[in-house]
């Protein structure tokens, strides 16, 4: 035994953060909250039929994942105070 101890790598844990999903007309609205992330560090990708949102802030990397229908498009985004925001159109 030679006392010496090779340093453990931690990895942080992924975050699922809460999202609220509601749907009008031909519209679904996603809530996501992200507390403590900055605007330019979220990245929002639209993939056939899944919409990911992901981040990353001091605490390690934030990913949500929401199955979306085919055809779905992103209409508008905003990010306020923590709070995400995305309207996206369905397909008729």
């Amino acid at each position: 035994m030679s006392g010496i101890k090779k340093p453990q790598k931690h990895e942080k844990s992924v975050i699922v953060p809460p999202a609220g999903i509601s749907r009008s007309g031909t519209s679904i609205c996603v809530v996501c909250q992200l507390p403590g992330v900055h605007e330019e560090k979220i990245r929002i990708d639209l993939e056939q039929t899944r919409l990911i949102i992901s981040a990353v802030n001091e605490n390690g990397k934030i990913a949500k994942k929401i199955t979306v229908p085919a055809g779905s498009w992103i209409r508008q985004k905003k990010f306020r105070d923590g709070i995400l925001e995305i309207i996206l159109e369905l397909p008729l």
